[in-house]
């Protein structure tokens, strides 16, 4: 969903939803798209472009308006050609953005804006097809639990195409991944074992970690972690695996939010040849 309406006092609004951290701003975005569908909404004209296994959608945003943007699926590229506009972040802090700006488009960011000026905006995805509304609603999700349970489904498919690649079946891999012979099962600062939206139990984080960042280790010597133990699988993880003197860390490779599911490409564990034999897996 998003909105977009004429508010003089769009700036104060920004200021008002852009106060804490992601989990708070985003809440506060869905508390005032619920109130500003109930307004008259700013018609804003879509011009898509497909080309080249790439669609592009083109608007542009009226002097005056207050919009949120859509809840995308994937990663993608946010090209402001021009115009004058300020934009919520993820922290306690509105950014306001002139002319031209390039940026990396993050899957699942929500974002509210005051356009001061009229303000012309293109998104480029990496899908092919015949109709540019048709791949937008396959690239959005309406709320953030489609979201969650959109990317759980597709890493528990992927999670069995992995598993098919590599030549085992899942009985081979459950009995050496519940071996308790190779574990250390102390408790780990900063994460925790708890419920996942893919699998069963996966490895949690208890406070924001910032991409880059050393979570934990992994693998101490020989032996696996809780972090080794349970962490799951993603096409599109948020953690990766780097084999050290002493074993393995793990290691933030986008901003992870507290109480977010902390995920690795097993495929990339395999090429990095982390532990042969023992591959992490959850299923």
């Amino acid at each position: 969903m998003s909105a977009a309406i004429a508010l003089a006092a769009g700036p104060a609004v920004i200021n008002n939803i852009c106060v804490k951290n992601k989990s708070t701003n985003r809440a506060k975005i869905l508390e005032y798209e619920e109130m500003a569908k109930e307004l008259p909404q700013v018609e804003i004209p879509v011009s898509h472009y497909i080309y080249g296994g790439m669609y592009g959608r083109e608007i542009t945003i009226p002097k005056g308006t207050v919009i949120t943007g859509q809840l995308y699926k994937f990663d993608h590229l946010d090209v402001m050609v021009s115009g004058d506009i300020t934009v919520s972040t993820d922290t306690g802090e509105t950014k306001r953005l002139t002319g031209f700006n390039l940026f990396k488009g993050m899957a699942g960011k929500k974002r509210a804006g005051y356009a001061h000026e009229d303000t012309h905006w293109v998104t480029f995805h990496a899908f092919d097809g015949d109709s540019g509304e048709e791949i937008q609603k396959y690239i959005t999700a309406e709320t953030f639990t489609e979201l969650e349970n959109f990317h759980a489904e597709i890493n528990r498919a992927d999670y069995f195409n992995f598993v098919s690649e590599i030549g085992m079946n899942q009985e081979e891999i459950t009995a050496q991944v519940e071996n308790k012979d190779d574990m250390i099962f102390d408790e780990i600062e900063n994460v925790f074992v708890g419920d996942s939206a893919i699998t069963g139990k996966g490895l949690l984080s208890y406070l924001t970690i910032k991409i880059g960042d050393v979570i934990c280790q992994a693998r101490i010597g020989d032996k696996r972690t809780i972090a080794g133990r349970y962490t799951n699988h993603a096409v599109f993880p948020n953690a990766e695996i780097k084999v050290t003197n002493d074993g393995a860390d793990l290691i933030a490779i986008r901003d992870i939010e507290e109480n977010e599911e902390i995920t690795v490409n097993y495929r990339d564990v395999i090429k990095n040849r982390f532990i042969e034999g023992d591959l992490l897996c959850q299923e």
